[in-house]
This record gives structure tokens, sequence and C-alpha cells, in this order.
């Protein structure tokens, strides 16, 4: 039986920032967003060409394949072109459970290029436990 769920928070994937009082690992960057629902901890990408920012996808080639930013906020967004919150760079640590990746990601090799990526700008990314109940 279920009793509750509970939506995606910050603290799900964000596990420490520096300068979080004056935004040092934050940037407002523009998202070509898909239509629908884009959940906060989605991994986006920098389209090398435009400077925008998708949803990161594995089997891109425009640059954007490569994980750049983390979303700070939920949203949902018609296909255009939107101001977007994101985490840009380090110091910082994140869960690995806590994050979206795309579904192009759908192995361990792929996931270990994405979270070096990230590692790559300050983002470290953390191994943590998931609790569930049973």
């Amino acid at each position: 039986m279920l009793i509750a769920t509970q939506n995606q928070t910050l603290s799900n994937w964000l596990k420490h920032e520096y300068g979080s009082d004056f935004a040092y690992c934050r940037e407002v960057v523009t998202f070509t967003a898909p239509a629908g629902e884009t959940k906060l901890g989605t991994v986006l990408g920098k389209i090398t060409a435009s400077g925008k920012y998708v949803v990161s996808k594995q089997t891109a080639t425009d640059g954007s394949e490569v994980p750049a930013a983390i979303v700070y906020h939920d949203g949902v967004y018609t296909a255009a072109d939107q101001k977007v919150l994101t985490l840009v760079r380090g110091p910082a640590g994140i869960s690995k459970l806590g994050i979206i990746l795309d579904a192009t990601f759908d192995n361990a090799a792929k996931k270990a290029a994405a979270y070096a990526a990230l590692e790559a700008k300050g983002i470290q990314v953390l191994e943590t436990l998931a609790v569930t109940a049973g």
C-alpha cells in the first residue's frame, strides 16, 4: 500500500555548493526547451554553435552531448527559448542518484562519461544511498 510520494527536491541532487549566498556556481542560461515539463536535476548540454542549452542527449552531435549544466527548478515550457537557473560550475557536489540523465545515457560507460564531463567542470558526482521501504 502506497502511503505517500515525494516530488524531487533540490536536496535530492545538490549536496553542497560553494558560495551559494552569491550564486558563484549558478548561471541563468538560455534553455531551448522541449514542450512539456522539465524537472529540477535535469542535465543539460550546450549547443556549440548557438551557446543555448538543451537536454543533454548522448546521441547528439552539436556539442550538447556533453553534460554542461543542471536545472535548479521544475518548469513547464513551450517549445521555445526560456531563461533557466542552472548549476554550471563547481566547486559543488551532486548525488549520482538525484540527477536526471536522458535515456540515451543507457549504460554504465555512457553514464561514466557524463559524470566525467560534470567532474571536469568542478561538479563532484557523489555516490549516495537510496532509501527504500520494504
